[in-house]
């Protein structure tokens, strides 16, 4: 997330030469099964079905879904239907956007496969319906990144090393579209090149406490400009980590607007400094509206906490 093409393309070389895994599946666990991330899990009780695998270059295929039906467009014409990951995200995301895994590895493991199955056969052409293709980038994005932070475990943080070590950001595993894909691919090649619209910083979540909350429910193309104004206030406004810090906040004492490091790393998609404090005026409560007008402010960036976006209950 906060890579400069430059550093995409070194970790591209350096790990070049490296074949990917073929990841484990997903594990529908039983009730009092232990949850990975600190917690093994015995051998026994790891689903070791090749019909359950979404290898480099293959989609899903769980009992009872076929290729060829794996890709339709079946939300009405010219749309995707989310159904799947909109069924894993409001069982196991909160209000404020904190997730419980082991809510998706118990009960919701194979809806996640199968909306995984759905992004790899998806045939781009058939999305023809205003904001159908950005949704589609975004929840793309969105279920890799859940689905790859349970292929490492659930660490403690987001795997984000710029050269040696774990990467979720360059790791290619997984297909979209028909074609093998990282998040930084969607993320820097396609909803930033593409679309060139800044709200899309508050709606994609790496998994790291800093980020913007994950919606509890998947974007769709007809309510994509609604959901993408109410995830821009919800961050600017209300949005706090797991510590209970804000991640946008103004201070009137020393007139400073201390923001996400987010409008740091991607600055010139907001338009520079100027168009970060217009974009945060824009969504803004009033007070913070009246403050940006009426007097000089000062701006800070925030630390970034990469600690998991783990429900703290779960």
């Amino acid at each position: 997330m906060p890579f400069s093409s430059r550093s995409v393309l070194l970790a591209g070389f350096l790990l070049s030469s490296c074949q990917p895994q073929a990841p484990e599946p997903l594990v529908a666990l039983g009730p009092s099964a232990e949850v990975p991330g600190g917690q093994s899990q015995a051998p026994s009780q790891r689903q070791t079905s090749s019909e359950a695998r979404n290898s480099p270059g293959q989609g899903v295929a769980l009992p009872g879904d076929s290729p060829s039906s794996a890709g339709h467009v079946e939300g009405g014409a010219g749309r995707l239907n989310h159904a799947d990951l909109d069924r894993v995200l409001r069982a196991a995301v909160n209000e404020a956007g904190w997730v419980d895994y082991g809510q998706i590895l118990r009960s919701h493991a194979e809806a996640l496969e199968r909306y995984l199955a759905l992004l790899a056969a998806t045939d781009l052409a058939q999305l023809t319906a205003p904001g159908e293709r950005m949704a589609f980038w975004i929840n793309a994005y969105n279920a890799l990144c859940l689905r790859l932070l349970m292929d490492h475990g659930l660490p403690d943080d987001v795997p984000h090393a710029h050269l040696f070590g774990k990467n979720i950001f360059t790791e290619r595993t997984y297909r979209v579209a028909g074609k093998v894909r990282s998040l930084d691919d969607i993320e820097h090649g396609i909803l930033r090149q593409e679309f060139s619209d800044p709200r899309v910083h508050a709606a994609i979540v790496c998994g790291a406490s800093s980020c913007p909350r994950l919606r509890p429910e998947a974007f769709v193309g007809a309510r994509l400009e609604e959901q993408l104004d109410d995830e821009c206030r919800r961050w600017v406004q209300s949005g706090r980590t797991l510590s209970g810090e804000r991640k946008n906040h103004f201070d009137p004492k020393t007139r400073t607007l201390f923001l996400s490091k987010i409008f740091s790393w991607f600055e010139e998609d907001f338009g520079g400094e100027a168009g970060v404090r217009q974009f945060v005026a824009r969504f803004a409560d009033a007070a913070l509206q009246a403050s940006l007008r009426e007097q000089k402010v000062t701006v800070r960036y925030l630390p970034y906490d990469w600690s998991l976006n783990r429900r703290p209950e779960s």
